[in-house]
């Protein structure tokens, strides 16, 4: 009998840890800033879909200006999101690294 139960609970934490992961999974791609900003968008729109930056930097290589954004953690780790403007204050670039890394290799964002 102990041996059943302790196969249901097995079960039932697998079954759990499974949804859990996929729960976390839907957040983090329905962040707006991940889903909702797209290249051509201005300075205006990106901060009514995603509100303020935790930073924004002048960038070098890449000219224009980058605004770094926490996202949905994943695996437990925090994600920085970048989202890059040009000088007329429209979006060029966006993805998943920091506005340093970005602009270090500006061919390289989602």
């Amino acid at each position: 009998m102990n041996k059943k139960m302790l196969i249901m609970v097995a079960t039932a934490v697998s079954v759990l840890a499974g949804c859990q992961t996929y729960d976390r999974a839907a957040s983090y791609v329905k962040d707006p800033v991940v889903s909702d900003v797209k290249v051509g968008m201005t300075r205006a729109q990106v901060r009514a879909i995603a509100g303020p930056p935790s930073s924004e930097i002048t960038l070098i290589h890449a000219k224009g200006t980058c605004q770094t954004y926490a996202v949905a953690p994943r695996d437990g780790k925090a994600q920085t999101y970048f989202v890059s403007l040009n000088d007329t204050g429209h979006v060029m670039n966006k993805g998943f690294q920091t506005c340093a890394d970005y602009d270090k290799d500006p061919q390289t964002g989602s």
